[in-house]
């Protein structure tokens, strides 16, 4: 990581739509381009989140800001992967959370909590999945 090349990351865990924080909340940062291939490798921050749900600001490396004015570069950012989990709750994870030079990202994640006798494994139950895509049918 280029010393003058970072950016900033903070992770606010909530639950109830954003009414309640959650705190104790394990947070693992992944080199995106590490976490593709697979090998569960990659890992830079291992974060737990505060009282308020919230994790320390943590600096990360970012691609040179002046790259966004040239022509032609897709990606004016450094990308990460974000895992959340806690006991209790379905887990989260975000892929390409992009992170650019001398900007702070706040990445929120709203957590859904577990159905009595489901697993952390087990996928969302299709009632809990947002922007659900409903098949138009006809009559």
């Amino acid at each position: 990581m280029n010393s003058e090349n970072i950016g900033f990351l903070q992770i606010a865990v909530k639950t109830a739509d954003g009414a309640l924080p959650v705190p104790d909340a394990q947070v693992s940062i992944y080199d995106h381009s590490q976490s593709e291939k697979g090998d569960g490798g990659g890992i830079i921050f291992s974060l737990v989140t505060d009282e308020n749900g919230n994790t320390p600001k943590v600096a990360l490396g970012a691609v040179n800001k002046k790259l966004s004015l040239v022509p032609g570069n897709s990606t004016p950012y450094e990308s990460y992967t974000v895992a959340v989990s806690k006991d209790g709750f379905y887990d989260a994870d975000f892929i390409k959370v992009p992170i650019f030079e001398g900007i702070t990202s706040i990445q929120p994640v709203f957590l859904i909590p577990l159905l009595e006798y489901a697993r952390h494994d087990d996928d969302y139950p299709i009632s809990n999945r947002r922007n659900e895509q409903t098949p138009d049918t006809a009559l």
